[in-house]
């Protein structure tokens, strides 16, 4: 589903050239991002863990929980993000299930890849990978 309308007049956007920084490890978490357009690349101590595409969602862990990034957001070709605090979540949600479970859905996905990335390090490190 296509939520790009819930942003026509956004007030929030951010426009960035590949190889910026969207946040850091580390960094307070005062918002989240939807991906208008564009690539973003999760990393996690400079390691890339997932790529997120158009019609993503990034920053929202830290952001739902009111904590610092545990990874950093880097633009992988130029993006439009659309910028929004907890407040905002809250107002974009309420009034939209589907948003809501799409957020749901993306931070699924999120936490997927995490999982994914731990268990090639356990594998790599007890020696059971190539």
């Amino acid at each position: 589903m296509d939520y790009h309308s819930l942003f026509d007049d956004w007030g929030n956007v951010r426009s960035l050239r590949a190889g910026e920084t969207v946040f850091a490890e580390g960094d307070a978490a005062d918002a989240m991002y939807y991906i208008l357009d564009g690539e973003v690349e999760m990393r996690r101590h400079g390691e890339a863990m997932s790529v997120e595409g158009e019609g993503g969602v990034i920053g929202e862990t830290a952001l739902l929980d009111a904590a610092r990034h545990n990874g950093t957001a880097v633009a992988s070709r130029d993006t439009r993000l659309a910028r929004f605090d907890r407040e905002q979540l809250k107002d974009l949600t309420e009034g939209n299930a589907a948003f809501a479970l799409h957020v749901m859905a993306r931070l699924a996905s999120h936490l997927r890849a995490v999982d994914a990335y731990i268990s090639a390090r356990l594998d790599s490190d007890d020696g059971t990978s190539e």
